[in-house]
């Protein structure tokens, strides 16, 4: 769809983001890191309690489908089933798990393409990894559910189910330099759990994201014919967050999407670094568009 003889086209109507079915399993999610909330020297002036980094458990962020075990059934975040081959879920246990769909660093619309395929490819899911990094009916601390869970999984001989390998640093500079590794290994960033949280449905303080750069989803409403080379495509597209702020993303974009841009309503996903004073999100860039819920 080229667009010609546009400037801005925005639509009034609002579209929700995050949607979520009834069936969706009860999954914790995680909320950004704040080093505000950590300590790393303690004083007696301190007025509030803060979190040690020591007391964390922490693992690589993986880009790829969130899935949830049922123990009989591989469920998407939102409680869609998932058709995967029976050789791949065969050797899972009876018991609810909680883990990542993934194939590697970079390789995101791979494992989406092939885990969201409502016809399993065996050949495609073949290079699929189930990374588990949770059991969610336990009533045990995180510490203890990660012991138990790796005794668990070490046990069953198919290399493609695995869990995500947890490790305790002793300091901000050791955070610092693992999380600008993954960032150079193209990785999407660090999680941080820390060990003695149970599991809980629903955002977690005690669950951390930790990434170079932050993103976040908004609604395209609208956007904007582009000069010099991009004339008679798309420029910048404007978009509006749950929170109702608008913005326009200029950059990001591949020739193609230019060319075809997301339809209004459509969610994307964006990178950005911080916000203004105004509240909008600094240096906006798109990065893909959400086609499915569960991406």
């Amino acid at each position: 769809m080229k667009l010609s003889q546009i400037s801005i086209a925005i639509t009034l109507i609002l579209y929700p983001i995050n949607q979520s079915l009834a069936a969706s399993p009860l999954v914790m999610q995680a909320q950004n890191f704040d080093p505000t909330k950590f300590e790393p020297e303690k004083t007696e002036n301190t007025a509030e309690s803060h979190n040690e980094i020591t007391d964390f458990l922490i693992s690589e962020k993986l880009d790829g489908i969130r899935a949830y075990w049922t123990g009989k059934t591989l469920l998407t975040r939102t409680g869609n089933a998932i058709a995967a081959p029976v050789w791949f879920t065969a050797p899972l246990p009876d018991i609810p798990l909680d883990g990542e769909l993934w194939v590697g660093r970079g390789k995101f619309q791979q494992v989406a393409q092939t885990v969201l395929d409502q016809f399993p490819d065996d050949r495609a899911w073949r290079s699929i990894r189930y990374m588990i990094f949770d059991l969610p009916e336990s009533k045990a601390k995180f510490e203890h559910r990660y012991q138990h869970l790796t005794h668990q999984i070490n046990t069953i001989e198919p290399k493609h189910i695995q869990v995500i390998e947890q490790r305790r640093i002793a300091s901000f500079t050791h955070l610092e330099d693992w999380l600008q590794h993954v960032d150079d290994k193209k990785g999407e960033g660090l999680m941080l759990h820390h060990r003695g949280n149970f599991y809980q449905a629903g955002r977690s303080d005690q669950l951390l994201k930790l990434k170079r750069y932050q993103d976040a989803e908004a609604v395209v409403i609208g956007y904007e014919e582009g000069n010099g080379k991009f004339k008679g495509i798309m420029g910048s597209m404007w978009v509006l967050t749950s929170d109702k702020i608008k913005f326009k993303i200029g950059t990001g974009f591949n020739q193609y999407d230019r060319e075809n841009p997301p339809e209004l309503g459509t969610t994307v996903t964006y990178r950005y670094n911080g916000y203004t004073d105004s509240g909008i999100p600094r240096f906006a860039r798109f990065i893909r568009t959400r086609t499915n819920p569960d991406i």
